[in-house]
């Protein structure tokens, strides 16, 4: 089943939203519109938390769209939002862009809505997959590092021409005599004579 896009519309003007509504029904998108006229209106579907992608009027008379837009980036860094006004001067649009909108369409140019709505859907779906993925990675970092932390021999890291790169765990600094801080960059320290034995058993992730 299509998942259902939640969309917020910032307009005075029940008109401008049936004009939204039919545009993105005509182009086959599955959603919702919540409709809202004043700041508190607008906040109060922020608050609820279900909105995928906001539109606004960057000329609202209740409550003016670049306020909306900080409003939204202070409570949702990463949702998509794109105006659509009746006009929108060169000075305008440049404003709105650098405070992050994520695009504008004029109203008589309406057709412009199905692939702005459909490139900022994408490019929030990618950025939340990339989030995702560093958090994935990260975890996994963080598991291979304790790992090696714990390890009760000996690990570490060398770069192809033998110095000692990242890795010199605290079995290596008990076996090897070295603490990481006087190896690290350095070429492999000798190992004393009394350690010899205790040197087989050094395992080296290059």
């Amino acid at each position: 089943m299509e998942t259902i896009i939640h969309i917020l519309h910032l307009e005075d003007d029940p008109r401008a939203t049936d004009l939204v509504h039919a545009t993105l029904a005509e182009a086959g998108f599955n959603f919702r519109i919540s409709r809202a006229q004043t700041r508190d209106e607008y906040e109060a579907v922020l608050d609820d938390g279900n909105v995928d992608i906001i539109l606004a009027d960057h000329r609202s008379l209740m409550f003016d769209g670049l306020s909306a837009l900080r409003m939204a980036r202070r409570r949702i860094a990463d949702i998509p939002f794109i105006f659509v006004s009746e006009s929108m001067g060169e000075e305008a649009v440049i404003q709105a862009l650098t405070q992050g909108a994520t695009d504008y369409v004029l109203k008589h140019g309406i057709s412009r809505l199905e692939p702005a709505v459909r490139r900022a859907l994408q490019k929030a779906r990618d950025g939340r997959m990339q989030q995702e993925a560093q958090a994935a990675l990260r975890r996994s970092n963080d598991m291979l590092r304790a790992i090696i932390e714990a390890a009760p021999v000996a690990i570490i890291g060398l770069d192809l021409e033998g110095r000692v790169q990242s890795v010199w765990n605290p079995a290596a600094e008990k076996m090897l005599g070295w603490r990481a801080e006087e190896v690290m960059g350095q070429p492999l320290p000798s190992v004393p004579m009394d350690r010899q034995e205790e040197h087989a058993l050094v395992q080296h992730l290059v």
